[in-house]
C-alpha cells in the first residue's frame, strides 16, 4: 500500500522557488505566492529576507519584486544542486523499488 505524503519544503527550496518565479520578470507578492504555492506569511517573510540579503530587490513604483545578480548566482547553484540530488534520489528510489519487488517475488515463490 502506497501512502500519499505531502512533501515538506525547507527554506532553501522555498527561496529557490521564489527566485525562479521572479527570474523571468518582476512579480507582485500575490503572483509570487501563487507561482511558488505559498501562503501570505511565508511569502511575506521570505521575500523580506531575500531583499535584506540582496537576492531580490523591491521595485517601489511597480510594487513588484525582481531578482538581483546575487539572486541569479544563488539560483544557478540551487538548480545544479537539485539536479545532482534528483539523480541520486532517483537512483535510490529505483534501487529501493527493485529491492521491494524482489522481496515480493520471493514471498510469492515461497507460498507456492
Amino acid at each position: 500500500m502506497v501512502k500519499s505524503l505531502m512533501k515538506y519544503r525547507d527554506r532553501t527550496e522555498i527561496i529557490g522557488l521564489i527566485l525562479q518565479a521572479v527570474e523571468g520578470e518582476p512579480l507582485t507578492r500575490s503572483k509570487i505566492m501563487y507561482q511558488a504555492m505559498l501562503n501570505f506569511k511565508q511569502a511575506t517573510d521570505v521575500t523580506a529576507f531575500l531583499v535584506q540579503e540582496g537576492l531580490m530587490k523591491y521595485l517601489m513604483l511597480d510594487r513588484k519584486y525582481a531578482i538581483t545578480d546575487k539572486g541569479r548566482q544563488f539560483l544557478t547553484v540551487f538548480n545544479e544542486t537539485n539536479k545532482l540530488l534528483a539523480t541520486s534520489n532517483d537512483d535510490n528510489i529505483t534501487a529501493g523499488y527493485l529491492q521491494v519487488q524482489n522481496q515480493q517475488q520471493q514471498e510469492v515463490a515461497s507460498h507456492k
